[in-house]
């Protein structure tokens, strides 16, 4: 049982949003108290969820706060003045759907920021410039600030048209930065310094303690390919938890997995030339609602000589595929020899996943889960004619597959005892409804 399935049990934590979990609110109100109580000379203003539409200047006025919290409120606007607060070092304004703007004089109260979280602030079109002057900042989370179309330059104003820009370097100013959240926000591009679009990535080589990286964009505003000067794949080896999602939706349907390093890829059909590092350093790939995957793996085998096989890749999860002609590559090897899950679900004209084993020379060797649902023309999962060792398989789980007549379809010469040597924890199920 994990520490917070223990922590619910007791009723220490809840259900907050999703697979997001909140403190209960007495326990909350009494850690609190403990930790005002505690630590006099560093105490937290706690002024969440109380239905504030604004903020009294007053009540930042003592300089021994180290956290504060508004969160959860309809403030609409930030104190026009603030005394400086320099030990504040957590500022929380996320979930302030009213809120339209973040002030300069606000933030430049608060230098010694580490953590600053503005996600779900729908109304935030920009942020001030002196964002960048936050030297000390680790946590920058900006989740679903859908009308976010700028943030500030480094070292001075830009034009105030509307853009929906980072201008290039911004990032590189905030040289502590260790945690970054920008999912929710796919309508920002970069432009570099002679206005062209560039990509997002090439703002993350100066962030050396960037350990979290969290990102959606629109397909329009990244190319699927990146060269090795970029040095990516590099890069999100070192992070420790990565998110990406590029595509036009913004439904992102994700599995519950321990996975740490993710790529989801939403209504995308046209594909770059080099796209080995969606899948070099990642631990989970999501395809939703995409086509022409065939040419996508077709791809991948064409440079299987120079990239190798895809080691870290876990999970694959294939979504709302209306097809293509089929891979005409067959790989040399087994491309993703690690793969723990396949997840499939409405995919139209599949008959069988043996054709994507073939095209990646799939062993499934590590394979423990098998998830299908709603293929209509699926007959059988794997015709096991091919060189398959499923020793480690343990659940097959098909629904609403109604043409389904077989989930293995053995040759004549081949033994099952040996093919699922873990059979006895084998469980399969077959739901039609």
């Amino acid at each position: 049982m994990s520490i917070i399935e223990i922590l619910k049990d007791g009723s220490l934590l809840e259900q907050y949003y999703g697979s997001t979990m909140k403190l209960h609110d007495v326990i909350r109100n009494v850690s609190v108290w403990i930790s005002s109580s505690v630590q006099k000379e560093r105490k937290s203003l706690v002024r969440s969820g109380i239905g504030l539409h604004q903020i009294r200047e007053d009540e930042l006025s003592s300089k021994s706060y180290k956290r504060v919290s508004f969160m959860n409120n309809q403030i609409k606007e930030l104190p026009k003045a603030v005394k400086e607060c320099p030990t504040v070092s957590t500022l929380l304004l996320q979930r302030n759907g009213a809120l339209e703007g973040i002030r300069d004089q606000f933030l430049t109260a608060f230098m010694s920021l580490k953590i600053l979280d503005l996600s779900y602030c729908n109304l935030i079109k920009s942020l001030p410039p002196c964002l960048d002057q936050l030297g000390e900042l680790r946590a920058l989370a900006l989740d679903s600030c859908a009308q976010l179309e700028t943030l500030p330059p480094v070292g001075g104003s830009q034009n105030s048209s509307k853009l929906t820009v980072i201008p290039c370097g911004v990032m590189s100013g905030l040289c502590n930065l260790e945690y970054l959240d920008m999912r929710g926000n796919k309508q920002l591009k970069i432009i570099g310094e002679r206005g062209e679009v560039s990509n997002l990535f090439e703002e993350i080589p100066p962030l050396d303690r960037l350990i979290v990286l969290l990102v959606g964009l629109d397909s329009s505003t990244c190319t699927l390919q990146t060269t090795h000067t970029n040095n990516l794949p590099d890069r999100i080896m070192k992070l420790k938890k990565f998110e990406l999602s590029i595509g036009s939706s913004h439904k992102v349907s994700t599995v519950d997995t321990e996975t740490t390093k993710m790529v989801c890829l939403l209504n995308i059909h046209e594909w770059g030339e080099r796209m080995e590092w969606l899948f070099v350093n990642s631990s989970s790939v999501y395809f939703q609602d995409c086509g022409g995957l065939d040419v996508v793996f077709d791809k991948l085998v064409g440079k299987s000589d120079e990239v190798g096989s895809f080691d870290t890749v876990k999970l694959l999860y294939i979504s709302d595929y209306k097809g293509g002609n089929g891979s005409s590559s067959d790989a040399k090897f087994d491309m993703l020899p690690n793969l723990e899950y396949i997840y499939w679900e409405n995919l139209t004209p599949v008959s069988s996943i043996s054709d994507l084993v073939l095209a990646l020379g799939l062993k499934l060797s590590k394979l423990r889960h098998i998830d299908v649902v709603g293929c209509p023309e699926l007959k059988c999962l794997i015709t096991t004619t091919l060189p398959l060792t499923l020793e480690m398989l343990e659940l097959v789980s098909v629904h609403r597959c109604e043409k389904v007549e077989q989930l293995f379809k053995f040759d004549d010469h081949q033994n099952s005892c040996v093919l699922f040597q873990n059979s006895r924890n084998l469980i399969c199920q077959i739901v039609q409804s």
